[in-house]
């Protein structure tokens, strides 16, 4: 147990098992130069290791010789740096292929079993095939069956007769998988040679630094097939299958699912829940558990190896049948469980509460996250940190934040940005965020949660009601699901919103881990005083007999709505008699909360049911983490009230400073007055007895008015002008018509007769491996990229990438030497000067010859110098100019700076020197320094920061103005990846579709006034 001295000395400088490690992409032309030089700036951005993962653009060897010998290297370095080195094990992902070296063999490959419906006349002539498994003759009735019988080739349906046929198909073939599939997970052999390609691969080339400076090995996204759906290659008329399934069913559930198909697929008339559905998805669940995650889980540690990463797909119960059946129960075999929540709105909270669950149950101590995926250039700091807040709030302590890219070359740079690294400007702040959440995990780390109320987890229901035609992707079209997912919904929020701490209790780990105690039902090493059932449709045998037992010992035992009517699966009042001698409630929210509530904490205030809590208990602390969920919106004052005695401290995750927390004592409780801004987090400490701790200066402000109309400016990085509109000629004569960059570019393969490029190509690294380095490229293209000029730059650079294969540069009349003369931003791009003279008044048009081979393509171009750009014709059309001499406050992409994303340095006028407070908010920049005696980070509400003799306020923003997507309409999207920058339609313009950024409203300036703080 930590003494509140050392956790008080870890809160000020955490060590690094408490901060993160992210996804390291790897995805180009590895050298170990460049690989050492990024490990140091990791440990510049606050993070104590990373997972080598290989991403689409890899031109190294995936498995080679070289990719291990940088592997070591890489961890050799990251020890000496006192850093870790983890694994990952898939080329790109899900887990599995091995790059496709995996599925080469036939009979490891991924397979369906399909349900194909044929006419009467069309079954006459249908020859039947050896991979069909079975066929019946069905009358339906609106999408219902109101007869079935089996039906034998050549035998004719009757009048209203549909003859059904189900038959096994293998995967398709797909480049994501290097020109193969993905694997059979419910298969033992596959997952055997999986191992044998991998990971034994990594123990003979690793040695011994298995366990040492490589800790562990991530696996990505393995699942057991898509169900009823067409995500990742499935079929909405097709289910998993693996050559044991047939056996294995009749074995573990006592019949035979042949005979029972249609009811897999389909429903009786009147019917809305199946057996046959649910036993089938149980059976697929413990055939990936059985030869997948145990098999890997066994070999991890017989090698010393930590098993962490995530499985797909999380973000519901609908999703989670879709693709696995219960995440819940993956995690048991992960020695550091994980999820993966994607994108920047995602309020899906209950993800985090379902994994944190079982590591409190099964005593996991780190829990990790891969977040921020899919959240585009346009993040800021404030939004990793909201996004990062509710996660540990609910306990993520192990951040993997995605992605940080080894290089942007080519299809790299549209790979889920941005990139979490030195290509963004604002990485020298990002460890200032690293920091805070590595505060966080110290302060709730070896503490007890205080939690009593178990809700029993209800997707057997959603397996039940799982058919054919119910999902669209990873979304239910099923009234029944949705209420499902809708009461689940409730329930979280619910409790959630009262401050009442709850665990999910996943049916299959209670019936192994479930006992009760004393009147408390245990799971692991939890006990819980309340259990509530509430979306349940049926329960299984095992946790009616534990809930029963856990009734006659006194247990609180609840249900909300109607209970169950079904007990596996199967029509039965067990669970409705057990109802009615427990409590049964309305669904309702006040309802549900008095049952649930121990009134150990209690929140008041306007809105203080948008505050989430999580309470701790170790030795003689109670720890405490309260949160604003209201990204958008002040919580103001809230009341916080405890069964407590002590002293409360308020700890500041952002500087790592404590102070003295004012409170009172009423009617036996502590009551501790707070305000939240936006967002804004608070963490309490209360100890048995008063320490010393500083209180919070006070001061007295007055708003000044000092701004100007315009100020002066300093900018960090040359201004930049996208050239991303291109007209290419071959070399055969024929012209493609002036358009964007990447359209042309699948114009020009279409052509050629060659994929288009994406983020499921065919990796580099195979396309060499198989064919070669070819000879000769397949084509040799003259690109014409154009650009008005009314203001001649004195100084002028080109930034492209992959000049290896420019054959020529022109400008005009001025050949260019192919000549560079260092890097700009990422290793992928160089930079050549242009001569002076070269760009005149008027239309310039620069024309590159290039050598265009399978693994190239064409991408933007940017001009670079101390210019101004104007867009015109509906801002198609770039034009230099002149660049300002000042700024005004307001957009900046209307001022000369439509492109740029570097920082912007805002001179303010001289101010007599003292104490100010700043405000800056609404700049749409990643974050604020105000530069003075000691430059102030500004990156979360409410946008001040407290300055000595402040001489500028300094904005830094992201890329997204420089690296799109520019063309996407409209700008703000919900996810972001290689897509989002080859839109079509109404999806698509040809106008540049900007972020607004800059001093969008005007600062508010205060100075301290001195007489009234003497005073």
């Amino acid at each position: 147990m930590m003494r509140i001295e050392d956790r008080e000395q870890l809160f000020e400088n955490p060590a690094g098992e408490y901060r993160g490690r992210p996804f390291w992409a790897w995805n180009g032309k590895l050298t170990e130069e460049e690989l050492l030089r990024q490990i140091d700036i990791f440990g510049q951005m606050g993070f104590s290791g990373f997972f080598m993962h290989s991403r689409t653009g890899l031109e190294t060897e995936y498995l080679g010789e070289e990719w291990f010998r940088l592997i070591n290297r890489c961890a050799d370095y990251a020890a000496e740096k006192g850093m870790e080195a983890w694994l990952y094990d898939e080329d790109r992902w899900p887990s599995g292929s091995a790059g496709g070296m995996v599925t080469k063999t036939e009979e490891y490959r991924a397979s369906f079993l399909e349900m194909r419906e044929y006419t009467a006349q069309e079954w006459a002539e249908y020859p039947g095939t050896e991979k069909d498994v079975a066929s019946f003759a069905i009358v339906f009735e609106e999408g219902d069956m109101r007869k079935v019988r089996p039906l034998k080739l050549k035998e004719l349906p009757e009048k209203g007769e549909t003859a059904v046929v189900f038959g096994i198909i293998r995967a398709e073939c797909s480049d994501n998988y290097n020109e193969f599939t993905y694997v059979d997970t419910m298969s033992r052999p596959a997952v055997e040679q999986y191992i044998r390609l991998t990971h034994e691969r990594y123990a003979r080339e690793c040695g011994t630094r298995l366990g040492e400076s490589i800790p562990g090995i991530f696996t990505d996204e393995p699942h057991r097939g898509p169900l009823f759906s067409v995500f990742s290659g499935g079929k909405e008329t097709a289910v998993p299958y693996t050559p044991t399934l047939f056996a294995e069913f009749k074995k573990r559930f006592g019949y035979d699912l042949k005979e029972r198909l249609p009811e897999l697929f389909f429903r009786y008339t009147g019917e809305e829940l199946s057996a046959a559905s649910r036993d089938y998805i149980e059976l697929c669940q413990e055939l990936f558990l059985e030869n997948f995650a145990q098999p890997i889980q066994n070999w991890c540690h017989e090698n010393k190896l930590l098993f962490t990463g995530h499985v797909l797909h999380e973000d519901s119960l609908t999703a989670q049948t879709v693709m696995q059946g219960s995440l819940m129960r993956f995690y048991e075999y992960m020695d550091y469980p994980g999820v993966d929540v994607l994108t920047e709105k995602n309020d899906s909270w209950w993800i985090v509460k379902q994994i944190s669950s079982v590591a409190r149950q099964l005593d996991k101590k780190w829990v990790l996250s891969e977040l921020y995926g899919c959240t585009g250039w346009q993040m800021d700091l404030e939004d990793y940190k909201q996004v990062g807040d509710w996660q540990a709030l609910f306990g993520i302590n192990l951040r993997c934040p995605h992605l940080s890219w080894y290089t942007m070359k080519g299809e790299a740079k549209r790979d889920y940005p941005a990139s979490i690294f030195f290509q963004s400007a604002w990485y020298p702040e990002y460890r200032n965020l690293e920091d805070y959440f590595s505060r966080i995990n110290v302060l709730m780390a070896d503490a007890d949660p205080v939690c009593g109320v178990l809700v029993i987890n209800p997707i057997e229901s959603v397996w039940a009601r799982s058919r054919s035609g119910a999902f669209r992707g990873l979304e239910s079209v099923r009234e029944g699901i949705n209420r499902l997912e809708e009461r689940y919904r409730d329930t979280f929020r619910f409790l959630t919103d009262n401050h009442i701490d709850f665990d999910y209790g996943e049916e299959d780990i209670l019936a192994r881990h479930g006992r009760v105690k004393d009147g408390m039902l245990c799971v692991g090493k939890c006990a819980y005083h309340t259990v509530l059932v509430a979306g349940m449709e049926t329960m299984r045998t095992t946790t009616w007999e534990l809930l029963e037992e856990y009734r006659e010992q006194g247990g609180r035992l609840v249900f909300a709505g109607e209970a169950p009517g079904y007990v596996d699966v199967q029509p039965s009042e067990k669970v409705r008699e057990l109802a009615r001698r427990a409590q049964q409630i309305p669904f309702e929210k006040e309802k549900i909360v008095s049952s649930c509530s121990a009134q150990q904490i209690k929140l008041t205030g306007k809105n203080a049911s948008g505050v989430a809590v999580q309470m701790r208990k170790t030795g003689q602390e109670t720890l405490i983490f309260l949160l604003n969920m209201d990204r958008d919106h002040a919580a103001g004052k809230v009341t916080l009230s405890l069964e407590e005695d002590g002293y409360p401290e308020l700890w500041d995750a952002m500087s790592g400073k404590i102070a003295a927390c004012v409170f009172r004592k009423k009617d036996g409780r502590m009551e501790i007055p707070l305000t939240f801004a936006a967002g804004e987090e608070k963490l309490l400490v209360i100890t048995a007895q008063c320490r010393p701790c500083p209180k919070p200066e006070k001061h007295i402000w007055e708003k000044i008015s000092c701004l100007p109309e315009e100020y002066e400016y300093q900018l960090s990085e040359e201004n930049i002008c996208v050239l991303d509109m291109v007209r290419v000629t071959l070399e055969d004569g024929r012209g493609l018509p002036c358009c964007e960059v990447l359209k042309a570019d699948r114009e020009l393969r279409d052509i050629l007769g060659i994929p288009w490029r994406g983020g499921e190509m065919l990796q580099p690294w195979y396309e060499e491996k198989k064919n070669g380095i070819p000879a000769e490229p397949l084509t040799v293209i003259a690109m014409e990229y154009r650009f008005e000029a009314e203001a001649v730059p004195r100084e002028c650079s080109l930034v492209l990438e992959d000049l290896e294969h420019v054959t020529g540069i022109s400008l005009g009349e001025t050949e260019i030497p192919l000549k560079a003369e260092g890097k700009w931003l990422d290793t992928c791009f160089d930079r050549i000067s242009l001569p002076s003279g070269c760009i005149r008044e008027g239309v310039n048009s620069l024309r590159i010859t290039y050598a265009y081979y399978k693994t190239c393509g064409i991408e933007a171009v940017y001009l670079l110098g101390n210019f101004g750009v104007r867009l015109d014709g509906g801002k198609k059309k770039a034009v230099l100019t002149e660049l300002p001499k000042r700024l005004k406050a307001g957009d900046i992409t209307a001022q000369g700076l439509p492109f740029y994303s570097g920082r912007i340095r805002y001179f303010l006028p001289d101010l007599e020197k003292g104490l100010y407070k700043i405000r800056v908010a609404g700049t749409n920049a990643a974050c604020v320094r105000v530069i003075g005696r000691e430059d102030a980070l500004i990156m979360q509400a409410p946008y001040e920061a407290v300055s000595e003799d402040p001489q500028a306020i300094e904005l830094v923003f992201g890329r997204r103005n420089t690296f799109g997507p520019l063309h996407q309409w409209p700008a703000v999207d919900a996810a972001y990846g290689p897509g989002n920058f080859v839109t079509e339609g109404r999806a698509f313009r040809d106008s540049y579709v900007l972020i607004k950024q800059g001093l969008l409203k005007e600062p508010v300036i205060r100075k301290e006034r001195k007489e009234a703080a003497d005073e």
